[in-house]
């Protein structure tokens, strides 16, 4: 017992056209919907991205604004005498290895943590009577303050490169570059 299941189906082309306007309009439709529904929900949804993010960046600001407000004022009121600039005594190049432990141990004395200091070879060849070196600091404001103060009384100091300071989870971090003078 076998079912033939050949049916053809046979559209009069009045119903040809109406499935052709029912198949655009529903096409109509749809990019009406995706264009008053979808995009403005999608730019919404990426403007409460971009709000997030700028309210985040301006609450990081805020928490360094007390330490940026205690820097001016403690610029204002320091002495020339404490920027007095020592005579260069460039650092031998048999001993540069140790200007690391000592910028470290320049940071313990303050009261800020060091936590990477490192020289770089390759700056030698941007510049042969200096090498970079640099190092990320944790601490407090006023121990940041004497690192720096501390760092610019350094008779090897040929030059500060970069500082950046930011702010993370209470504390602050303090990222340096500077050139140290070698000897020849």
């Amino acid at each position: 017992m076998a079912f033939n299941m050949d049916l053809k189906l046979a559209l009069a082309p009045e119903m040809r056209n109406l499935a052709l306007r029912v198949g655009l309009g529903l096409l109509v439709l749809l990019a009406a919907l995706y264009v008053l529904v979808f995009m403005p929900l999608h730019a919404r949804v990426r403007l409460e991205g971009d709000l997030a993010d700028a309210r985040e960046r301006a609450s990081r600001q805020m928490e360094l604004m007390p330490a940026w407000a205690s820097m001016a004022g403690m610029n204002q009121n320091a002495s020339l005498g404490a920027l007095n600039v020592p005579k260069a005594e460039p650092v031998p190049r048999t001993r540069v290895y140790l200007m690391p432990e000592q910028i470290s141990h320049m940071a313990r004395a303050v009261g800020v943590e060091p936590l990477d200091v490192t020289l770089n070879a390759a700056s030698l060849g941007q510049d042969p009577s200096s090498i970079q070196a640099q190092g990320v600091f944790s601490g407090q404001m006023e121990g940041m303050r004497e690192l720096l103060m501390s760092l610019a009384r350094m008779p090897s100091l040929a030059r500060m490169e970069r500082v950046e300071l930011r702010a993370v989870e209470g504390r602050l971090e303090l990222f340096l570059q500077l050139r140290i003078a070698l000897a020849n």
